[in-house]
Order: C-alpha cells, then sequence, then structure tokens
C-alpha cells in the first residue's frame, strides 16, 4: 500500500477467496508442494471448537514444514465481532494525520473525488477480512460458529502459517521496523512474502480436502459480499489483493525453484521492492532499486512531510490508474528505481517523483503513458508537449514531466506558482544528473 501503512494485522481479505476457488479448479498447487509431516502439537482451548482447531493447527505444520515452539493463541469470533475488532484496530493503528496527507494526496491526482479515506479503509476492511494474524499478540482471530465450514478452515490454516513463519522467522518485528523507519517498500515486499507464503500454504492445504468439501469451499467463496468493495474505486481491491495474488505467485517461483526451503530462505534475505515480487527473476539475482534522489529543495510555506522509494507496485496502480492496465504494465515493467517527495501545510500539499528506467526506451514509455493518466484524471487542463516537456496549462492544479535520458521528474500541485518554482529548482539541483 502507497503509504499511510496499513494496520497491524494482517487480514485475510474474503475476496481473495474467490482467487483461491479458481486457483483451485485449475490446480495451483501440485502434490509434490506437500512437505512432510513433522509430528504433534499440543490441544488448545477455542471454545467448542477445540478438537477442529486443534486438528487444523497439526495440518497447517503438516504443509507448511514447520513446527511450532508455544502453544499459538486462537480466537474464534462472530463476523460482527471480528468486523468490530478490525475496526478498532485500524482506528488504532492508522495515523489521522497520515491519512489527510494521502486523502488529500489521492484527491490531487485525480484517484478519488469526495471521500472520507480512513472510513473507507474501515468499511473495506470490516467487510473483506475473513480473519487476520496480529504480529504484537501472536493471536489469530478468525470469524466462525459452531462449527467451522471449509473455507473458514482454509482461513485458519491461512492465519496458522502466520503465525509459524512469525515464530520461527520474527517477519513481524522486521516489518515493523520497515514502517517505522519510512520504508514502506522494503515492507511492502516482504508483507507480499508472507501473504504469499500463507495463501500457498493454504491452498496446499485446501486441495487436500475431500472433492466434497473442495466444492463447499468454492461455493461460499462465490458469495462473498463486496458490497462496499464495489462503491471504491479499482484500485483499492487490486491494493488490498496484492501482496495475496502476486506474492502467491512470487512464492509460487521460490517453491518450483527451490521447494518449501527457498520460502525459508527468503525470509533471511527478504526482497526489497515490489518489482522483485512482479518479476521473481530480479529477486533470484537480488536486483536492486537504483540510486534515485530528487535534489534537496523547500517549497514556501510547506514542510517536507515524507520521502522515499514509491515502488513499480506503486507507480503502476496509482500514478498510471488513467490508462489501461496493459498499458500501465508496459510503463511500469521498466521502473528501474525512483523517489518521491511530498511536502504538507496542514491543508494542501505538492508532489514531486523522480524515475529512472531501466533503459532510455523504458523511460520515454513511462513519461508517454503518466502524460496520458494525468490527461485522464487529474484537473490540469489538456497536456501540451516539446522537448521532452510536457505541461498542463489549464485547470485548477498543477502538473509538469519532463523526459531527459533514463530518467522522468513528475511535479503536482494544487498551486500552480508552487509547482512551477519546484520544478526549476529540482531541474537547476541536478534532478538529471
Amino acid at each position: 500500500m502507497f503509504p499511510p501503512s496499513g494496520p497491524n494485522l494482517r487480514p485475510m481479505p474474503r475476496i481473495l477467496s474467490v482467487v483461491l476457488a479458481l486457483s483451485l479448479l485449475v490446480g495451483a498447487c501440485g502434490d509434490d508442494a506437500t512437505p512432510p509431516t513433522t509430528g504433534p502439537t499440543t490441544t488448545l482451548s477455542a471454545g467448542g471448537l477445540a478438537d477442529e482447531v486443534a486438528s487444523l493447527v497439526t495440518e497447517a505444520e503438516r504443509v507448511r514444514g514447520l513446527q511450532f515452539f508455544d502453544e499459538p493463541i486462537i480466537t474464534i469470533v462472530s463476523q460482527q465481532e471480528l468486523a468490530e475488532r478490525v475496526r478498532d484496530q485500524i482506528e488504532e493503528d492508522l495515523d489521522p494525520d497520515d491519512v489527510a496527507v494521502y486523502e488529500r494526496l489521492y484527491q490531487l491526482l485525480g484517484l478519488i473525488e469526495d471521500l472520507d479515506l480512513l472510513q473507507a479503509y474501515q468499511d473495506l476492511y470490516a467487510e473483506q477480512v475473513g480473519g487476520y494474524y496480529d504480529n504484537e499478540t501472536r493471536e489469530m482471530v478468525i470469524s466462525g460458529g459452531s462449527s467451522l465450514s471449509p473455507l473458514s478452515k482454509t482461513i485458519v490454516v491461512h492465519e496458522l502459517v502466520h503465525a509459524l513463519t512469525d515464530e520461527h522467522f520474527d517477519f513481524g518485528t522486521l516489518s515493523e521496523e520497515l514502517r517505522d523507519t519510512d520504508q514502506f517498500e522494503d515492507a511492502y515486499a516482504l508483507q507480499a512474502l508472507a501473504e504469499g507464503d500463507a495463501t500457498y500454504y493454504q491452498l496446499v492445504y485446501l486441495q487436500g480436502l475431500p472433492i466434497s468439501d473442495q466444492q463447499d469451499a468454492i461455493t461460499e467463496s462465490l458469495s462473498v459480499d463486496t458490497t462496499v468493495l464495489d462503491t471504491l474505486p479499482d484500485w483499492f481491491g487490486e491494493d488490498l489483493t496484492f501482496p495475496y495474488d502476486q506474492g502467491f505467485a512470487f512464492v509460487t517461483s521460490l517453491v518450483e525453484a527451490h521447494g518449501t526451503a527457498g520460502v525459508n530462505q527468503a525470509y533471511e534475505r527478504p526482497p526489497t521492492t515490489t518489482e522483485q515480487i512482479l518479476h521473481p527473476e530480479k529477486y533470484f539475482v537480488q536486483e536492486p532499486a537504483r540510486d534515485v534522489t530528487l535534489p534537496a529543495a523547500e517549497v514556501a510555506g510547506y514542510e517536507q512531510y515524507e520521502e522515499g522509494l514509491l515502488g513499480e507496485w506503486n507507480q503502476m496502480l496509482f500514478l498510471l490508474d488513467g490508462v489501461s492496465r496493459g498499458d500501465a504494465v508496459v510503463a511500469s515493467t521498466g521502473w528501474g528505481g525512483d523517489h518521491y517527495r511530498i511536502y504538507w501545510d496542514g491543508t494542501d500539499l505538492v508532489f514531486a517523483y523522480l524515475y529512472e528506467g531501466d533503459t532510455p526506451r523504458d523511460a520515454e514509455e513511462f513519461a508517454d503513458y503518466l502524460v496520458d493518466s494525468i490527461d485522464a484524471r487529474m484537473d490540469v487542463g489538456s497536456a501540451q508537449g516539446s522537448g521532452g516537456v510536457t505541461t498542463f496549462p489549464g485547470g485548477s492544479h498543477y502538473a509538469y514531466v519532463e523526459l531527459s535520458g533514463q530518467r522522468v521528474l513528475f511535479v503536482a500541485a494544487f498551486d500552480r506558482s508552487l509547482g512551477a518554482t519546484l520544478v526549476e529548482t529540482l531541474r537547476s539541483g541536478g534532478a538529471f544528473q
């Protein structure tokens, strides 16, 4: 997720169950994916479901090839209580100041109009989350009734895999450290590894169930309520499921190359960019992001609120939202590195972004599609281009795109004069050196 960083909980979205069902139909995981049994675990207390849950603990240990050191904490609640817990967790973890900044940024970029961003996150997660793992308390919270449906059992296994890998590799602590130091791209890549891991072995478990249970799980998954999701821009759903579906593909590549050991090793040397998640071959050769740095610059009356690495996924999802998904994929595939910066005055903001492609052609493709995207969704008027520079002289907001060699500079602002001044400062400061 483009910051603000998400809540501490690691949810299993219900909409993902449809992805799992479709994967099951085409046999996404083969028999070779199931590792050997590691032995029994202790019995736990989960209300009247203790026996069912204890069996699922054993199954999670079996499919993942790891064993619990300590008894996992599992809480079974109603769907209503789960939704309330999720809302409370989001309210606790999301800083309202961060949300306000990003709500305004999304408005500037034309991604949302009249939308309460915090409320949207609360409603979406409350609707979509079927269970979650909290790495701080090491508690798994799952919705269930007097018994667990086949689909609910797979969700329990998903969260148990999180608990197993967190206990063995402590990915939760690393994730928090990355977010606390504003290394959001690294944190998101790590989240994709963790969610892809849990999703992959959840599917391994699902494929081992009797055919009738598999069919019931598919039927249940197809009745997912998407009322809230359907009211939001498409990028909400895409961003929600990215760590799961793209993470699943990434982990599948690890398993195909090195088996379960390859997944375990990835926690010791985690992916550091979403580019590595989207293109596992770049992870295998440990290709880092290029060193790209915006020149130092001040904006009168504004503070530098945040800066960092945007990454290939966020670039495609947010900056290229106004073009077709196929064009966005083409434009983002050549991503080599970038640097974004947000200036904030408490009400409005200025956004600066410097991109470097793997080749000059990659940069040219990105610049062309970025201009098309800005044209389609931002309130800046029609594009006028000459000599690699594209300006937007109409509209109430400001946008500027410049292509030079392998780099592209993009500046957006509510105040047109401030945006233009920042462009000159960045250019004279060596943005294209």
